[in-house]
């Protein structure tokens, strides 16, 4: 019997940030359906933040699913996970930056600031009922000892889900081999990893799959492989790649009629939007 493993897909948050895409709210409700409908275990919905019409449409994908479970995105911001939870998705996924380019240079913070909103965050969704799944943003640019800091905080208040992003595309297998074992080994099996690819350097599906083999559960994917700069993984070909390996809830076949019914919702775009 082959071992499980989850599929998350991005395609209407990370997939969005592609160059040149912007999806109608019709086509997003279409998009969900169809995932919903395919067999995919997870449905990342996009950032209930951005806009309240980004939000209405996040809540009606909620109320619309029959089998996937949802998440909203949310940034380490206490307004944002509040968006998120009004609209009763199965998740709220918080990323939190724990490399020290993003948390000095780009966010001008310092690792005590990250932590103090990570309790706070924590809190808040403790006093609200919610579920977070946790992102490491720029995970494989970081301190290992730091993930471990910010892991155990987690896993104190009940927090198993935990995502390493490759938010820079920077990974390689050997890297991703590695991090996942060591994390593992760290927590006693008592943390569900997750592994987020991009693909600047090509190598999104090999360091999913590589992910997948040294004990991630969850592996993030998206229609086409669209996404930020370079792409992510490509739900299609991460399927066929790892199917003999893996029971991942979606065939090959059924992987492939999802991407044609996606290409001929992609078609759509550029038409004229009467919302």
């Amino acid at each position: 019997m082959k071992p499980p493993r989850r599929l998350l897909d991005s395609t209407l948050r990370d997939g969005e940030q592609s160059p040149g895409v912007s999806f109608t709210a019709q086509q997003k409700l279409e998009i969900a359906a169809l995932l919903d409908g395919a067999g995919v275990y997870q449905i990342e919905a996009g950032t209930p933040a951005s806009s309240k019409r980004e939000k209405e449409i996040i809540a009606k994908i909620v109320g619309n699913r029959k089998n996937s479970l949802v998440s909203a995105w949310a940034r380490l911001v206490l307004s944002d996970i509040e968006h998120a939870i009004d609209v009763a998705p199965d998740f709220v996924h918080v990323s939190v930056p724990v490399s020290y380019v993003h948390i000095y240079a780009k966010l001008r913070k310092n690792k005590n600031w990250v932590i103090g909103q990570l309790y706070a965050c924590l809190g808040l969704a403790e006093k609200r009922g919610a579920r977070l799944s946790v992102g490491f943003e720029d995970a494989f640019r970081s301190e290992p000892s730091f993930l471990i800091t910010v892991s155990r905080i987690l896993l104190d208040f009940g927090v198993t889900r935990i995502r390493l992003s490759d938010t820079v595309g920077t990974a390689t297998p050997t890297l991703c081999r590695t991090a996942v074992r060591d994390l593992n080994d760290a927590f006693g099996g008592k943390a569900e990893l997750g592994f987020h690819g991009h693909n600047d350097l090509g190598m999104a599906t090999a360091n999913t799959l590589e992910a997948m083999k040294s004990g991630c559960m969850y592996a993030d994917v998206t229609l086409r492989g669209i996404g930020e700069r370079a792409g992510n993984c490509d739900l299609s070909e991460l399927v066929r790649a790892a199917s003999p390996s893996f029971d991942l809830g979606i065939k090959p076949e059924a992987a492939r009629e999802l991407t044609r019914r996606f290409d001929e919702i992609l078609g759509k775009a550029g038409e004229p939007n009467d919302e």
